[in-house]
Formats: C-alpha cells, sequence, structure tokens
C-alpha cells in the first residue's frame, strides 16, 4: 500500500510543481498573457502533434492483443462524451463552458499517465496492451473533444466546418500520421528521428508550466460548482462506473491495470491548449487539469489499492 501511495504521490509531484513554477512565473510578470497564448499555440501546433505521432509509432506491435479490451475503451469513452454532451448544458448553461466540462470528464491524461502508471502496477511484465491502447483511445479523445469543443464554442458550426476542423486539428493529424508510419512499420533515420525526439520532450513540461501561468483562482472560483461536478466525474463517476462494468465483465489484471490508466487518469494536459485554441473557457479548463491532477495522487492510489484487496489484480 505505501509503495502505490507513494508512486502515486512521485507521479504527480512533479507534474504540480512544473504548473507551481508557471504559476509563479506569471504572478512575478515573467510571463505574461499574450506570451502564454503564443507559447500555447506553438505547443498545439508543434510540440503535443510530434510528442503523439512518436508515442503511437514507438508502440509495439503485439500478435497477443485483446482486442475486446480495446473496443471497450473506445466504446466506453464515446459512451461518455455522449452522456456528458446530454448532460453539459443543464449543468453548465454556457456553451463556452459546457465543451470544456465534456472533455473535462470524458478525456483522460492517459497518453502521458497510461503507460507509466501500467509499468509500475506490472514493472516485469509484457505491457504490449498498453502500448496500444495509446493508438486506439487518444485519436478517439482528440477527435471528440474537437467537435464537442466547435458545437459549444458559441459560434453557428455547419457539419462542414466540424469535418474540417476535426481533419485540421494539429493533434489529430499527428497522431494518424503517427498512426500510418506504425503500421507500415517505418523506422525514421537518427538524423530525423533524434529532433523530432527533442521537440516531443517539450510538449508535456511546456503545457504544464504554461497551465500554471495561465490559472487564475479567483475565476475559478466563479465556477466552483461546475469545475467540483467536473473533478468528480473525472475522477470518480467515469472510473466507478466503467471500471465496475469490466470487472463484471471479468476483465482481471493487466487488462484490467491498462483500463484503471485509462478512466481513473486525470484530465488531459493537451485539453488546455486545445480549449484555447478551438473556444473554450480557458480559465474553467485550466483549473480543471490543475484539481484532478493534484486529486488524482490520492484517487489512482484508491482505485489500484482496491483492485488489489478485490484480487482482481495479481
Amino acid at each position: 500500500m505505501l509503495k502505490d501511495l507513494l508512486f502515486s504521490v512521485g507521479t504527480v509531484a512533479p507534474l504540480l510543481l512544473v504548473m507551481a513554477a508557471g504559476y509563479v512565473a506569471r504572478r512575478l510578470g515573467i510571463m505574461r498573457t499574450e506570451g502564454v497564448k503564443q507559447a500555447n499555440s506553438a505547443v498545439f501546433h508543434v510540440f503535443l502533434p510530434i510528442m503523439l505521432g512518436l508515442n503511437v509509432m514507438e508502440t509495439q506491435h503485439s500478435q497477443a492483443m485483446e482486442g475486446g479490451v480495446l473496443l471497450y475503451a473506445m466504446g466506453a469513452v464515446l459512451l461518455t462524451f455522449m452522456v456528458m454532451a446530454l448532460l453539459a448544458r443543464r449543468v453548465s448553461g454556457e456553451a463556452r463552458l459546457s465543451g470544456v466540462f465534456i472533455q473535462g470528464v470524458a478525456r483522460s491524461n492517459y497518453a502521458i499517465y497510461g503507460i507509466p502508471l501500467v509499468m509500475q502496477i506490472y514493472p516485469a511484465a509484457d505491457i504490449s496492451l498498453a502500448a496500444l491502447m495509446v493508438v486506439a483511445v487518444v485519436p478517439l479523445f482528440n477527435v471528440l473533444s474537437t467537435i464537442v469543443l466547435m458545437v459549444y464554442s458559441g459560434k453557428a458550426v455547419r457539419l462542414t466546418g466540424i469535418i474540417r476542423g476535426v481533419l485540421l486539428n494539429p493533434l489529430i493529424i499527428g497522431t494518424l500520421l503517427g498512426f500510418l508510419l506504425w503500421q507500415l512499420s517505418v523506422t525514421l533515420p537518427a538524423v530525423v528521428h533524434t529532433p523530432l525526439k527533442m521537440l516531443a520532450s517539450i510538449a508535456t513540461p511546456l503545457a504544464l508550466f504554461l497551465l500554471g501561468a495561465s490559472l487564475d483562482f479567483a475565476k475559478a472560483r466563479v465556477n466552483g460548482r461546475l469545475l467540483w461536478l467536473g473533478v468528480m466525474g473525472r475522477l470518480v463517476m467515469v472510473p466507478l462506473i466503467f471500471l465496475g462494468i469490466a470487472v463484471a465483465l471479468g476483465i482481471r489484471d493487466m487488462s484490467l491495470a491498462v483500463l484503471i490508466a485509462v478512466f481513473a487518469s486525470p484530465t488531459a494536459v493537451s485539453s488546455y491548449p486545445m480549449a484555447q485554441q478551438i473556444g473554450g473557457d480557458t480559465d474553467y479548463a485550466a483549473a480543471q487539469v490543475v484539481f484532478t491532477t493534484a486529486l488524482s495522487s490520492l484517487t489512482v492510489f484508491l482505485w489500484v489499492f482496491a483492485a488489489k484487496a478485490a484480487g482482481f489484480l495479481r
């Protein structure tokens, strides 16, 4: 139990410290609003697409995949977005908040948390399923988030506009390009792979730093009720429902650990720059990521501990 707690805290603490550095930089006047917006644009258009593309490309092919688990995760993600879309306007009452609320609850940080969490639970096991889950759920997160943010942007949107927005979304382009190269088993030469890897390594720390620089606790309190609904939805209700169903279906061990990483992870860091670029409420988006990330050090531990105590993870 202590090991699991230390892992959860050790995983989340560095992320929180990077966000805190951004917050301090903003308070000291080192980072200003316009600079944060420009840097977020670079994260959204350059660093995150490269990171996602390389993550997919570096996934190991496996002949013994549990396709049912992948399909279950994808179906659950789609269902979560659909249910949240039905509830969002009733809960939030404002379009720009609704889109952010939907993706805040339905979109997890699996791209960053997933594989490390599974490796911690099963340090010596084959993690092919965890790696391939990136291919299954990350593109789905990006496509559905793009759609809901565009629909709830407060602007008139046609179907052609939504399709264009999805196809031109840099995160989706990066993921699909990585998937194509992965399917073709293409290996990039070192002269190309090395600089791309360097650019990819910038994505997460810079996104977190800018997230902290953008956080305004006074504005977050204005939407306090909606924020806590989003936090509870992301960290408690979504894992409670879909992990409960998975257990009832007989999913155990490595497969269940992968699903814990999908459904119990905090809101994706990339949801903030996407909300800013497409037109969501950025203050609420930033707060959702910060609070779910901070509290996940406790909730992830509790989900893993509960599964182990019940004998579902061996």
